[in-house]
């Protein structure tokens, strides 16, 4: 399998390159079951966290671990933008979110609690990759919704095209495959 290789802090890993399309391909950055590698992702990512960041915001599935262990480092709450409704929320806050990595539209929700913690606040969204930014845009208005303000992103990984919005340790490459006809 082709691999290309990323240095967070002093750890390298040799990422695969999985196809997401039929001319489209990726470093598949799988942060889940690397503790270390997670670890050091957040050490390095809670360096560069605005002092204006009131509470950390993560989109389900990906940005729940990094929220939970950047918000913990930085003494902040934290919420989490869920991929489906939960029995929980009564009249959940949601938006539509179309991501590379999804075929179909999808949303993100909001419970009225997490809301209530996001209005006024300053917000860090934080997540794996960035990469069409499907995703961040789909939070930046969530967070607008429930009244907080988005001041700051924050990811792993940026992807494709360059992204200086995003807060980030590394930039990982898209890679196109070239047919050619004799």
């Amino acid at each position: 399998m082709t691999t290309y290789p990323v240095t967070i802090g002093a750890l390298t890993r040799r990422l695969p390159i999985v196809a997401v399309s039929p001319d489209v391909s990726i470093a598949f950055l799988k942060l889940y079951g690397d503790p270390p590698l997670v670890s050091a992702a957040v050490a390095l990512l809670a360096q560069q966290v605005s002092d204006e960041v009131d509470i950390v915001l993560g989109p389900e599935a990906g940005g729940i671990l990094l929220a939970h262990l950047l918000a913990e480092r930085l003494a902040l709450p934290y919420v989490v933008a869920r991929k489906k409704a939960r029995p929980n929320m009564v009249n959940p806050l949601s938006v539509p979110v179309r991501t590379i990595g999804t075929s179909q539209a999808q949303a993100l929700f909001l419970g009225e609690d997490d809301c209530g913690s996001l209005q006024g606040k300053n917000v860090a969204v934080i997540d794996e990759v960035v990469s069409s930014g499907g995703t961040l845009d789909a939070v930046r208005s969530l967070v607008h919704a429930a009244g907080g303000r988005v001041v700051q992103a924050l990811a792993v990984a940026t992807e494709g095209e360059p992204r200086p919005d995003v807060t980030s340790l590394l930039h990982l490459p898209l890679f196109t495959t070239v047919t050619t006809t004799p």
